[in-house]
């Protein structure tokens, strides 16, 4: 594991260490969703806005953390990051992350794994090929062992979400989340130092 990726592992750590098991609404957690917010340029937001998934400006905000800097294709949507990242690996296009297919690559910490939205159909990598606005969720792996992947990640969980960690297991070609309403569909890896 690369300086950077173990930089975000860290991060993602320090942050469910801080903010793990409290509501999206309490302090100190909705103060703090209010700084992701604030760096992907949203002030009018906080952990106080129910309605606005806050899971893609987590990732976006720890990621910027563990020093990406302008590398990441930053956004409240997770679903233009992997469009842009699996681009990217498609073309060949010198860039700091690339997102690939579950079945082409061994998934470590530090890597972005993205998935459906609990509750919503499973996502195709060739379909996100070609699509940047949908519905979906990503977090950060922190641990691998075996067929067990452990993931830190922001808006977990039922309404009001949480900063949590989540295991996914790989079945039959497959990572899904334990309780199996998640499918990883792209692994976002990165090549910084």
């Amino acid at each position: 594991m690369g300086g950077f990726s173990n930089k975000l592992v860290i991060k993602a750590q320090d942050e469910l260490a801080a903010y793990g098991g409290i509501a999206e609404h309490v302090s100190p957690l909705k103060e703090r969703i209010g700084l992701y917010w604030d760096f992907l340029k949203r002030p009018d937001l906080d952990g106080s806005d129910h309605e606005v998934p806050w899971s893609a400006a987590f990732v976006s905000f720890m990621v910027n953390l563990a020093g990406a800097n302008s590398t990441f294709p930053y956004s409240a949507q997770h679903s233009v990051y992997f469009y842009r990242t699996i681009n990217d690996k498609v073309i060949k296009k010198a860039s700091a992350f690339w997102g690939f297919r579950l079945s082409e690559v061994t998934i470590e910490p530090g890597d972005i794994i993205g998935m459906n939205r609990s509750g919503k159909p499973p996502i195709d990598y060739d379909w996100a090929m070609t699509h940047s606005d949908y519905f979906s969720h990503s977090d950060v792996v922190v641990s691998v062992s075996g067929k067990t992947v452990e993931a830190i990640g922001g808006n977990v969980g039922s309404p009001p979400g949480e900063v949590a960690r989540k295991i996914f297991t790989h079945s039959g070609g497959k990572l899904l989340n334990k309780s199996k309403t998640q499918e990883v569909f792209v692994v976002i890896k990165n090549f910084l130092p």
